[in-house]
């Protein structure tokens, strides 16, 4: 419906999304043409441009915004985890006056609704025409064809997918602006070395995700260019507080003295990137590192561990994904400071599939992870995806279940930019300051590794490039 307004960053040579703006100036129309909300602001209403066309050649509608919705309702994936943060309730809350006119009612005023249509990562705007004719009584929601298929209105279209190795996509002949790229063959090359050695040859335009050593090689050739955001990116150190070591902050206090940023700066990305201090990236409005008072001190880990009852350590499994090397360096330089204070370390690299399970499903005792980014530019919000409500938010991987951040992280979604919101995100960048359930590790950036011939790079929240920007 909406997208992130585009800005200019002089300092990184690149546009991206303007998440550094406050509230509804980050967001701009997509799909809708105007819009407008309701004086209590539980009712919005949005216009649609005529002649949105999908890659079957089927008009937008509003039938397609509501389909969408209630098969996110249905399906119970992720679509349906963001109404609670959207504060939909219920599908029939989706609904259409007339066939250019879809109406949102929400269960509260939610200053977060425009930024959250604007990352639309969850799911849809499906072509409901062309979807339904893929339904089944047994799958009404065509969800075994859209497995492998696409239905929408987007720049790009699948052609096909060989699982594992590849996927094409073509443009959509109906989209407009119309993109420079006709074609997209994305080539599923697990070793990053391997990827950087076909770009060096020349037989790819791009090779996603590599090592920074190997971003350093890209950018020393003048064949090749490296595309760089300061990005949204929170790689952590989890410990996971279903262990009943890690569930003590006193424990996790005494971690955070103990790990060795400045090293993980310098010897895994080379001095690029940040240090993190704070849960809010530092892009985003209010982020502050005033709060974060660690930094490595391994006497002061010592003494703050004994304080927590284990003067002699303690034994310990970090968990890591064995295909982000960057995470095994980053484990392996924590697991040497973490023994210089007694504790015993174990380190477990697992296949991405396996350590992807078990963090979700919180079996391991603690975990290096580099895939968190918050979508929507807003404390509140990455605090409740990441950090609030394990209950019922599986993407609380470290079992983090803080009454004051659970409360905080509610009050915010319905509280209006202002001295009082203000004062909520200063509190929750504050108590996760306190309670340490996150030790915050470097952010690398967004890094894209392409021909020198390709122009047009946009950074948006969700760290993926935007073919249909791209051009020549």
């Amino acid at each position: 419906m909406l997208q992130y307004v585009s800005v200019w960053y002089p300092e990184h040579g690149t546009c991206g999304a303007g998440v550094n703006q406050e509230g509804e100036k980050q967001v701009t129309g997509r799909w809708a043409e105007s819009w407008e909300e309701s004086e209590d602001g539980t009712v919005w209403t949005f216009k649609l441009r005529k002649g949105i066309v999908s890659y079957a050649g089927n008009e937008m509608t509003c039938e397609d915004h509501r389909w969408s919705w209630e098969r996110g309702f249905e399906m119970k994936a992720v679509k349906f985890f963001f109404t609670k943060v959207l504060l939909i309730d219920k599908h029939e809350d989706v609904s259409c006056p007339d066939p250019y006119t879809v109406r949102f009612k929400i269960k509260a005023k939610n200053p977060l609704f425009l930024q959250l249509l604007a990352m639309n990562y969850y799911g849809g705007v499906f072509d409901s025409a062309e979807a339904k004719k893929h339904a089944t009584d047994d799958d009404p929601w065509a969800k075994e064809w859209l497995k492998s298929n696409t239905a929408g209105f987007g720049p790009y279209h699948l052609e096909s997918h060989t699982p594992g190795q590849e996927l094409i996509l073509v443009r959509n002949p109906n989209f407009q602006p119309r993109p420079a790229v006709g074609k997209v063959i994305a080539k599923i090359v697990p070793d990053s070395a391997t990827r950087l050695a076909l770009l060096k040859r020349g037989q790819v335009d791009y090779a996603m995700r590599l090592r920074q050593r190997e971003y350093r090689e890209v950018e020393n050739d003048p064949n090749l260019q490296v595309a760089y955001h300061p990005g949204n990116f929170i790689p952590y150190f989890g410990p996971v507080q279903t262990n009943e070591i890690m569930a003590k902050p006193e424990v996790r206090r005494a971690l955070a003295y103990a790990v060795p940023y400045e090293d993980i700066h310098q010897k895994v990305y080379f001095g690029g990137g940040h240090l993190i201090k704070t849960i809010t990236p530092q892009i985003y409005p209010n982020a502050t590192d005033k709060f974060w008072v660690y930094e490595e001190d391994l006497e002061k880990a010592k003494m703050l561990l004994a304080e927590a009852g284990y003067p002699d350590g303690f034994d310990m499994t970090i968990s890591y994904d064995k295909a982000i090397s960057e995470m095994e360096e980053t484990c392996t330089l924590i697991k040497s400071n973490f023994e210089k204070i007694g504790i015993r370390v174990q380190l477990q690299g697992l296949p991405s599939a396996v350590y992807s399970d078990t963090k979700f499903s919180r079996k391991q005792m603690a975990h290096c992870d580099n895939f968190q980014w918050p979508w929507i530019a807003d404390t509140g919000y990455t605090a409740w995806v990441y950090l609030t409500h394990p209950d019922v938010n599986v993407m609380d991987a470290v079992q983090n279940d803080d009454p004051e951040l659970n409360e905080l992280t509610e009050k915010m979604f319905v509280t209006d930019f202002g001295p009082e919101r203000l004062a909520m995100d200063m509190r929750i960048q504050e108590r996760v300051a306190e309670t340490v359930p996150w030790i915050f590790l470097v952010n690398p950036g967004w890094r894209e590794a392409l021909k020198a011939e390709w122009k047009g790079f946009s950074w948006y929240p969700d760290n993926n490039i935007h073919f249909d920007r791209l051009y020549k």
